[in-house]
């Protein structure tokens, strides 16, 4: 058997602080292209017809309904972010550096407390522990799964 070269905890159930700040990120970024389109479509129709055309509508129904995702998404990651800290890890990449930070969503530790935030070459070391581990995962995964057929 190969000698393992991660560390791995067990996350809390449901979405990450990480995950959830990623979702917050992408459904804002979403809302202001929707809020570019919004307003680029609203000058062309309402200059030539005068009248608020469905599609302008649409857009800007888009906006405001991914920026209050987003906004949700910020909430839940607040939320998750202390109890993360509570149980003495983070998944933040710029999260406290007195508690452990897990790679979100594998729990392979990236950096131990304590430690300053990750520099390029730590965070490349970093990631080919995570890599590791789920090639192990997946080789295991593979090998039960040849065993049941």
């Amino acid at each position: 058997m190969e000698q393992q070269c991660w560390t791995r905890r067990e996350l809390l159930p449901g979405l990450t602080t990480k995950q959830w700040a990623r979702a917050g990120l992408w459904s804002i970024g979403v809302s202001c292209i929707g809020g570019i389109g919004a307003v680029v479509w609203a000058l062309v129709v309402l200059t030539r017809t005068q009248a608020w055309d469905p599609a302008a509508v649409a857009f800007i129904v888009t906006v405001i309904g991914g920026m209050g995702f987003g906004w949700v998404c910020s909430l839940m990651s607040d939320r998750k972010e202390r109890a993360e800290l509570a149980a003495g890890y983070t998944t933040s990449a710029q999260g406290n550096n007195k508690v452990v930070r897990w790679h979100s969503p594998t729990g392979v530790v990236m950096r131990e407390a304590g430690e300053p935030n990750l520099t390029k070459p730590q965070w490349e070391a970093a990631m080919a522990r995570v890599r590791a581990y789920e090639a192990f995962v997946a080789r295991e995964k593979s090998c039960t799964e040849g065993d049941a057929a």
